[in-house]
């Protein structure tokens, strides 16, 4: 029997793991295994036509990297059985374009000895040793003749990938149990439905509750309690505000506030009601302004720049815009897909980061590729994954924060890193999990304050850590 009267049966259809968000995003796009078939072929019912893929986008690289792409495709196989022996005849092309005005095409093969990335096209050097490059592939049902573009945005929107070349910044073995203290907890709230609490839910493996926050310009935390389908406002004084989100139905995967504007967006994830992640907008009294579907399959964080929304989205892999006029206007699909970025765009120029098992690659670009304005290259001897924040200080200095763990350890290292990329300050925080969060809504910056959630078996909270860089 469940001893908590606060929690109640959960809506969460996600797994939203402190180290598993690009597996959760994999998952929620099913792909089965693959190969080259060279059965012949029969034609299958268009109602019964499926294709999907997925990649692992190289958008920034150092020397010595595989010089390739890898992806994985899902179809049918030739007979049409999803249930028998047969496999997917996936295949496709890649199409290449670098700095000099270089193109060229690639045709996927299939490497048999991969579990994962089983589809590669190795990239030609004249394009592999230039600056920077973009790419799409058109990916294809041979049995069926189906395509679909990845990017979905194709030659309007592809992908990119980025040269770099940065001293790197060596961490060594992660010391475990020797984080920071906080500076001050700014808020605090404990479990339930009351006035000032915050609900909880049944989760996966643990419960769930308080999935995402954010905090205004003025130093304001709002704290979303999904649970309750509202959000709590404190401003440092008195009880929280309590502001109801009308029509919230799905996984909460993120919640930002645009103070300027007077909206808060949050993003929710594919739930029985709406088969795709949508965008929701509302003012900070909690009156709906606009939502938007999000195009793509999937979704993660939500980034505002000026009166524009913009939603991470996979399996393309790029920031689309998806709600403007400060969240007034929805963006049709189509123009998600043509308008698609694949770094976040920032006030240092477009946002890219890269989480590679004990290394992690932080880069920026401006309008053109050309102009790569900073990058950062960290290695650790202690697995790392989730980048929870890359953001610039007001100094102009880049505070990047992300999961170091091990099989029975978890903690979150901060790292400020300047122009040059090299190490300026060096830091661990806690991870204080008790309940389920978005990974990737536990962190966020305001001036040269880091504000981190948490939780515990009593309530949620949130800490500021004053970093005076």
């Amino acid at each position: 029997m469940d001893k908590n009267p606060a929690r109640r049966p959960g809506r969460r259809s996600c797994l939203w793991g402190a180290m598993g968000i690009l597996v959760t995003i994999a998952l929620a796009i099913p792909l089965g295994l693959t190969a080259s078939a060279g059965a012949g072929k029969h034609r299958i019912a268009t109602d019964d036509q499926f294709l999907k893929a997925t990649y692992t986008p190289v958008k920034l690289r150092v020397a010595g990297d595989p010089q390739e792409i890898r992806f994985d495709i899902s179809c049918l196989p030739p007979d049409g059985d999803a249930d028998g022996p047969g496999v997917c005849d996936g295949g496709g092309t890649v199409y290449f374009r670098a700095s000099g005005n270089v193109s060229a095409s690639v045709p996927l093969r299939v490497d048999s000895d991969a579990q994962v990335g089983r589809y590669v096209a190795t990239v030609p050097s004249n394009i592999w040793n230039a600056p920077w490059f973009t790419y799409y592939a058109v990916i294809r049902d041979n049995t069926t003749g189906r395509t679909i573009l990845l990017p979905q945005g194709g030659s309007t929107a592809p992908q990119i990938s980025i040269a770099i070349s940065p001293t790197p910044i060596n961490l060594g073995e992660h010391a475990f149990a020797s984080t920071r203290q906080p500076s001050a907890r700014v808020v605090s709230a404990s479990w339930g439905s009351d006035d000032g609490q915050v609900g909880l839910e049944d989760g996966i493996d643990m419960p769930a509750g308080g999935a995402s926050f954010d905090v205004d310009s003025a130093g304001n935390v709002y704290l979303l309690d999904e649970a309750n389908a509202r959000m709590l406002e404190f401003t440092g004084t008195g009880a929280p505000a309590q502001i109801a989100l009308p029509g919230l139905t799905g996984v909460r995967a993120d919640l930002r506030i645009s103070d300027t504007a007077g909206t808060a967006y949050v993003l929710e994830t594919a739930s029985a009601s709406f088969p795709k992640p949508l965008l929701r907008a509302y003012t900070l009294q909690g009156s709906a302004l606009g939502t938007s579907t999000v195009a793509d399959a999937a979704a993660a964080q939500v980034r505002v720049a000026g009166s524009t929304a913009y939603v991470s989205q996979y399996p393309s892999s790029v920031w689309a815009p998806m709600l403007q006029n400060n969240g007034r206007t929805a963006v049709a699909a189509a123009a998600q897909f043509a308008s698609g970025v694949p770094g976040v765009p920032s006030g240092i120029g477009n946002l890219v980061v890269a989480s590679l098992g004990t290394e992690i690659r932080v880069g920026t670009y401006g309008s053109s590729a050309t102009t790569n304005q900073f990058a950062a290259r960290i290695t650790s001897a202690t697995p790392v994954a989730d980048i929870g924040l890359a953001q610039a200080l007001p100094s102009g200095r880049i505070l990047v924060v992300f999961s170091v763990y091990t099989e029975t350890q978890h903690e979150y290292e901060a790292l400020v890193v300047d122009s040059s990329g090299s190490l300026v300050d060096q830091f661990s925080l806690p991870a204080a999990e008790w309940a389920q969060s978005m990974p990737l809504s536990r962190f966020r910056l305001v001036g040269s304050s880091l504000y981190e959630l948490g939780s515990s078996e009593t309530g949620v909270f949130v800490d500021r850590y004053d970093l005076g860089v």
